[in-house]
């Protein structure tokens, strides 16, 4: 199922630690303002390609503290209630794949509410493409399995642009929880 999604800010006010909120409590517009996104059954895994406009790509920041990388998310609710805005909260968790720009390996996520972010070498046969080409972003998740995508159908997903200085909750992101199937 191919779908082109507009994006929104992930909203700076609930972030944790008081310097988001003050620093960037104007930020209402996403870096990324639409993505395309294709959930593809395969077997009992799953082939999801999110692809988005990216003029100036960070695919590298080697001792240069003033960079970030770019980035993507995929999330599923682990309990059909669980909040994709706030990535879960205590008892609702949320459970991801996080690939970046200088990784060769994925990470595997799992919150329960902002902050939380716990993240452990993925699977092994979970394999992420990124590739980028003529301003454009392509990432290709290769997921043999994920029974808990197969079980909830829905996912959401966050793009880090990093020339926009954009990381941790300064991203932009799906508006709300879409259709696996």
């Amino acid at each position: 199922m191919k779908t082109n999604v507009t994006l929104i800010a992930a909203p700076t006010a609930p972030q944790p630690g008081g310097y988001v909120q003050k620093a960037y409590a104007d930020r209402t517009l996403p870096n990324i303002k639409q993505a395309e996104l294709n959930v593809e059954p395969a077997g009992k895994g799953w082939k999801i390609t999110l692809s988005w406009a990216c003029p100036a790509p960070v695919k590298s920041i080697a001792r240069e503290t003033d960079k970030f990388l770019d980035g993507c998310a995929l999330l599923v609710p682990m309990t059909p209630d669980a909040q994709w805005i706030t990535m879960g909260e205590p008892g609702k968790a949320v459970e991801g794949i996080l690939w970046k720009a200088d990784r060769e390996r994925p990470w595997h996520m799992h919150a329960e509410g902002l902050g939380t972010m716990k993240r452990n070498e993925a699977p092994k046969d979970w394999n992420v493409a990124g590739a980028w080409n003529n301003g454009h972003w392509q990432v290709v998740f290769d997921l043999p399995e994920w029974p808990l995508l197969s079980q909830q159908k829905q996912l959401a997903f966050a793009i880090w642009h990093g020339a926009d200085q954009d990381r941790g909750g300064l991203k932009s992101i799906s508006p709300g929880w879409l259709p696996a199937a």
